[in-house]
């Protein structure tokens, strides 16, 4: 473990008749193939080609804990001999000084105010000593706290339910030194689609496909939360949207399991900042494990060979070095026939363990206090949003109801996350000039980049760009023209107050550019009528009954009211989730799906109807032709009711021969073709040109 030079001299016995040698190490880079299986760990870059046996890094290496290196000998012939691979850590922190009543004692954080400095809090030592050394000394009462949230009103918790404004987050920490130990809290909320820059939502990114700009997202957030001390996510989503019916399809990556997959490895380390949890990392909360997206929180149908493919991203997340999972509230007929939700499971966390190999914590979603000993006892180690003083239930009796070993393996990993994420050391922000480098041009930019390139063209009748003249009418009109908050979901906190624009003050801004007019529902003489629809804002519903994925009647009655006094409609679509557009595909003579675009979708949007850039998104799922491809006539939300299969992509119209075969590729581990079925527009519709 390096902790006195951020450019650690590496050494090697020297090989005969060798003309040079290749120093390869393991650094983190923000360009890896996120596409491409594999642990981010393992992928190495060559750093130098020296004649002799020793380098010396020319630039400061980051704190990581995991460092790999190898050295290939090369011979005049280029012979090549390779040596084994060697590892180091490497943490040289920025001891952080506050008055918050913990003194430097030999230039570490006396937590427990002693005035000398015990092996936990000396962070010269391994982790692995530091979270041995501080287990031993916790009480019973000390451990237990670490498995709650709700540090704010018990400052022994080891989990504060974010996000808060900076000023109160900070006094929330700093209150956290005065426990006994002064263990810190990590701060994680649903900020599921960036904290003070919003950018779309997991599916609409599937559309985008740009998993580089994925990685910027969320290297973006990483910095932002850092600002002020916000240490942790609960996001992203490793689910896959088999399911027209499941209404938080939205926040998972799509139909496409590899395609989920990319994402959440680019999203995990860009949170990370690199290919593992350390000391600049935002903590990512990978959800809802074993996946809710084929079954709802009714139930996963998932069995034996169709799991496989809803494993997929989960095993992604991991391999980027995910080392914090949330259960769902589903429980799996599969894995654990007639039990409960995947939080209180042990059938459903073992298989976490024991057959996926995840070694890191494990999150429960929101359970109710009369299932968080059952969830700890079933292997969960962190009660999710769990208030320890919460009526009916006692911290006294769930010592006493969850065995001491079981406590103590959960507190372990517990200490283990926050030692590598350095919180021990530097545990807060900068509340008070933080906040001023929130919400920068930069992030901004980046934002409207990721709603350009998920935004997708359906149709184009040859309305689209807009052809208009200086002084033309335009009429936009619809359920989401003045509606602000569509772009996103309840998690995105702040976009509202960066000033993000409506579609219709954004197509204002930009049709004045170049002198059209606007107005509001109704106008003189208009050329072209632009008609926002599609679902308001939220996420554990939809806004319309779930059986009925289909715009409303008073929203299809403006599509057809422009249509039938001959005006041209350019629909766009707020799309977070598979909807039946039938019966009015045909009157629109251009469609735009912006999904949850995020705060820049409105003007990027504007800038796509002016053909400011050409469309490139892919839609995310199949669009059923009709309901009866989804359910069967008068059904339920059930599985004895439905006609597509829950578990399994692209399916939508498609018969049993199809759907055998989709089993079959599935069963192989080979690519799944996006083909099947007889849907209204297939999975990867969109129009990457004007025709």
């Amino acid at each position: 473990m390096v902790t006195n030079t951020r450019r650690p001299a590496l050494s090697w016995a020297g090989v005969a008749g060798t003309a040079h040698y290749e120093v390869w190490l393991n650094i983190s880079r923000t360009d890896y193939d996120f596409a491409a299986p594999g642990n981010l760990l393992d992928l190495y870059t060559k750093v130098a080609e020296p004649t002799g046996t020793t380098y010396t890094p020319t630039w400061d290496i980051s704190d990581r804990w995991t460092y790999k290196w190898y050295v290939v000998a090369v011979s005049g012939s280029g012979a090549r001999t390779t040596s084994d691979i060697r590892s180091f850590s490497l943490y040289l922190p920025d001891i952080e000084t506050v008055n918050d009543g913990v003194a430097i004692v030999n230039g570490a954080r006396d937590l427990n105010k002693n005035g000398t400095v015990e092996p936990y809090e000396d962070w010269r030592q391994p982790i692995a000593t530091r979270t041995a050394d501080l287990l031993g000394r916790m009480t019973l009462e000390e451990k237990a706290f670490q498995m709650f949230y709700n540090v704010q009103s018990y400052p022994m918790s080891g989990w504060h339910f974010g996000p808060a404004q900076p000023a109160d987050l900070n006094n929330v920490l700093i209150s956290t030194a005065a426990t006994r130990l002064g263990i810190p809290p990590v701060s994680a909320g649903d900020t599921t689609a960036g904290y003070q820059t919003t950018y779309p939502l997991q599916s609409a990114l599937a559309a985008g496909k740009d998993y580089p700009l994925d990685y910027r997202l969320g290297d973006m957030q990483r910095k932002e939360e850092l600002e002020v001390g916000a240490r942790g996510t609960l996001s992203p989503l490793a689910e896959v949207g088999t399911k027209v019916l499941y209404p938080r399809i939205q926040e998972g990556g799509g139909e496409n399991a590899d395609v989920a997959a990319a994402q959440l490895r680019a999203q995990v380390a860009g949170l990370q900042g690199g290919p593992e949890l350390n000391p600049g990392s935002v903590l990512a909360t990978v959800k809802h494990w074993p996946g809710e997206g084929a079954g709802g929180e009714a139930g996963i149908v998932y069995d034996a060979v169709t799991i496989k493919y809803h494993m997929i991203p989960f095993r992604a997340a991991i391999e980027a070095g995910a080392v914090n999972i949330m259960p769902g509230y589903a429980g799996s007929s599969y894995l654990d026939p007639g039990g409960p939700g995947a939080g209180d499971s042990a059938k459903i966390l073992n298989y976490l363990r024991q057959n996926i190999g995840y070694t890191g914590a494990i999150t429960t979603d929101w359970l109710p206090s009369g299932a968080w000993v059952n969830a700890a006892n079933a292997g969960s180690d962190v009660m999710g949003g769990a208030d320890p003083g919460a009526v009916g239930f006692t911290m006294a009796g769930f010592e006493a109801q969850v065995p001491l070993a079981r406590i103590n393996d959960a507190v372990t990993r517990i200490l283990r996350l926050k030692f590598e994420l350095g919180i021990f050391d530097h545990p807060y922000g900068d509340p008070v000039n933080g906040p001023y480098r929130f919400h920068q041009p930069s992030y901004t930019a980046l934002a409207n980049q990721a709603a350009r390139e998920s935004n997708t063209l359906l149709k184009n009748n040859g309305v689209l760009p807009v052809k208009l003249n200086a002084g033309d009418n335009i009429v936009v009109a619809g359920a989401r023209a003045t509606d602000g908050a569509a772009c996103c979901i309840w998690s995105s906190y702040f976009h509202p107050d960066y000033g993000s624009l409506t579609p219709l003050e954004a197509i204002r801004a930009r049709a004045a550019k170049s002198g059209v007019n606007v107005y509001q529902d109704t106008g003189p003489s208009p050329k072209l009528a632009v008609v926002a629809v599609g679902e308001p804002s939220y996420t554990h519903a939809t806004a319309w009954v779930d059986t009925q994925p289909y715009l409303p009647p008073d929203q299809l009655a403006v599509i057809q009211n422009f249509k039938n006094q001959g005006i041209p409609v350019v629909v766009v679509l707020t799309l977070p989730r598979p909807i039946v557009i039938s019966d009015w595909n045909g009157l629109a003579d251009a469609i735009v799906v912006t999904y949850r675009g995020g705060e820049e979708t409105g003007p990027a949007t504007a800038g796509l109807l002016f053909g400011d850039y050409t469309p490139r998104g892919k839609l995310p799922w199949q669009l059923p032709r009709s309901l009866d491809q989804v359910l069967k006539p008068g059904g339920t939300d059930t599985v004895a009711d439905a006609n597509e299969s829950w578990d399994l992509p692209y399916d939508l119209g498609a018969t049993d021969a199809q759907r055998a075969e989709i089993r079959a590729k599935i069963d192989a581990g080979q690519p799944v073709p996006t083909t099947y079925g007889n849907p209204l527009y297939p999975y990867g519709a969109g129009l990457t040109g004007w025709n």
